[in-house]
């Protein structure tokens, strides 16, 4: 079988109407197959090749989406929160002409990884991805990382950072003292809630213009598909559960840590960008640093096209 009819046969073996395991991560099975079909187009939506492979790992099968050269040196693409390995590939696109890619969907989060709760204590995270590194024969990789992904890269950077290169941190989480909790929970989660169960809001319409309102503390630049995919997490998943590993300091990091690309939001919401600031420049050692003014969490595809380009030469070293 070639590798295009095994990444067929992979991806045909998916099915979304399999019953649900106990505390899986959909509240329905509607829910799942809305998900999964948001994750096939965004597949179908990327200008370039992609494959999947599934390894197993002591906290369950992940499944990962691949792109670029295979000859190529291999970045580890670690997601946000409810973002799947696609999304992410198509986020750091850029990356993909020089690079070897492997986004992996989180377990316990949408996806096609194990569906099953995944804490947070005790290095998980960090142990779940170098047992996924260690499955597919890399010692060391480069990793670029967004938002929930970030606490993941940190992780990994405190347990074993001589398996750490270069790594781009986009609006991270894992570098905030102390998250504002009951912030996040009225600013967001009720707002989010009261969407799912508003008794005049019929359950097959999608209100963009409702959603962009809920959603503008994270961005005030989502697309159509962010706002489809926005509900359908909304919905459908159960999206309270997570927490990113961390929070990190100095403490955590020796000095054989490789100098990072940071990124962070001046209005972030869910990482007040001052005290996650002051920490992560006591913490890391930067090779460059950007601040975007006025973004939110979520920045736009504006604040981000040269960005991406900065990103690609520091994975280059041409800066």
């Amino acid at each position: 079988m070639n590798a295009r009819a095994s990444d067929h046969a992979l991806l045909a073996g998916l099915d979304p109407n399999k019953p649900l395991p106990r505390k899986s991560i959909y509240r329905s099975l509607k829910g799942r197959q809305r998900i999964w079909s948001l994750y096939q187009k965004s597949i179908q939506g990327l200008a370039f090749p992609i494959r999947h492979k599934i390894v197993p790992t002591t906290y369950g099968q992940t499944f990962l989406s691949i792109a670029g050269n295979p000859e190529a040196p291999p970045i580890f693409v670690l997601p946000g929160m409810s973002i799947a390995g696609p999304m992410m590939l198509e986020f750091f696109a850029e990356l993909q002409r020089t690079h070897l890619l492997i986004a992996p969907d989180l377990i316990g989060q949408p996806g096609h990884s194990e569906d099953r709760p995944f804490s947070n204590k005790k290095g998980a995270y960090g142990r779940w991805a170098f047992e996924v590194l260690d499955q597919l024969g890399m010692d060391k990789v480069g990793i670029a990382s967004a938002s929930f992904g970030g606490s993941i890269a940190l992780e990994m950077t405190h347990m074993a950072p001589e398996r750490v290169g270069k790594q781009a941190l986009v609006v991270p989480a894992g570098l905030t003292p102390r998250l504002p909790y009951l912030k996040l929970y009225a600013g967001l989660a009720a707002n989010w809630l009261t969407y799912r169960w508003w008794p005049f809001h019929d359950e097959t319409t999608i209100s963009h213009d409702w959603l962009k309102r809920i959603a503008r503390p994270l961005s005030r630049s989502l697309t159509q598909d962010n706002l489809d995919y926005f509900d359908a997490i909304i919905r459908y998943t159960e999206f309270w559960r997570h927490r990113p590993a961390g929070p990190f300091s100095a403490h955590h990091f020796n000095q054989d840590v490789t100098p990072a690309f940071a990124i962070f939001a001046e209005k972030d919401f869910v990482f007040p960008h001052a005290p996650t600031l002051a920490n992560a420049q006591k913490s890391l050692p930067m090779a460059e640093m950007e601040i975007l003014a006025e973004s939110a969490h979520m920045p736009s595809d504006q604040d981000m096209q040269p960005l991406h380009q900065r990103i690609s030469a520091y994975f280059d070293g041409t800066i």
